[in-house]
């Protein structure tokens, strides 16, 4: 995942503004600060597949500014980091090979970025459950590592991987994030850490 290509879109696509409000977010779903405040910050979007309409509907969204996104992830338990790590460049050369195909053909649209996992290659419309996460750098979209799509698939090895300790912190986590809403069961809370 040494990738060092990089290039920030015109602006925030629309498909990473709120779902229900069709405008950007302005505040961290964490600690309600400005994202404004910050040059980084890091924005997430849960789906499921409705397979009678065949369409994918949105589960949870939220955004994290960077503090709130570091000191989460310095939260995950030594044995999880090592274990998330070891997963990570177990797939390291697909990430790759897609981001360096991506960067090269210079398919900077968020269609090229969010129609498969970035990590295993499946089509998003044949996952159950997916996320997608991206970075907003000065207001713009990031192209690096990220946008990163991360199917049902990826979610089921990593979840397979985490210490009961760190499922319990992403799930405090999330429900903060979801703040009364009915809770999600089987998602695994991202950005997956040591992505962003």
């Amino acid at each position: 995942m040494d990738n060092p290509k990089k290039f920030l879109s015109d602006d925030i696509p629309a498909f990473f503004y709120k779902f229900d409000t069709e405008v950007p977010f302005t505040n961290c779903s964490l600690c309600d600060g400005k994202l404004s405040d910050y040059s980084k910050y890091a924005i997430e979007k849960v789906f499921k597949q409705n397979k009678i309409l065949n369409t994918s509907e949105i589960v949870y969204e939220y955004a994290i500014c960077w503090d709130c996104a570091q000191t989460s992830g310095s939260d995950i338990s030594e044995d999880s980091k090592i274990a998330i790590m070891s997963l990570f460049v177990e797939h390291k050369n697909f990430i790759s090979m897609r981001t360096d195909y991506l960067h090269a053909n210079k398919m900077y649209n968020i269609e090229s970025w969010i129609e498969r996992c970035s990590l295993t290659g499946k089509e998003v419309r044949l996952c159950n459950e997916y996320a997608i996460s991206a970075i907003i750098e000065n207001d713009k979209l990031l192209y690096e590592h990220s946008p990163m799509v991360v199917s049902d698939e990826f979610m089921e090895k990593l979840q397979s991987v985490l210490s009961k300790e760190t499922k319990d912190k992403f799930d405090g986590l999330r429900d903060k994030i979801l703040d009364g809403s009915p809770s999600v069961e089987d998602l695994i809370f991202s950005p997956t850490p040591g992505v962003l």
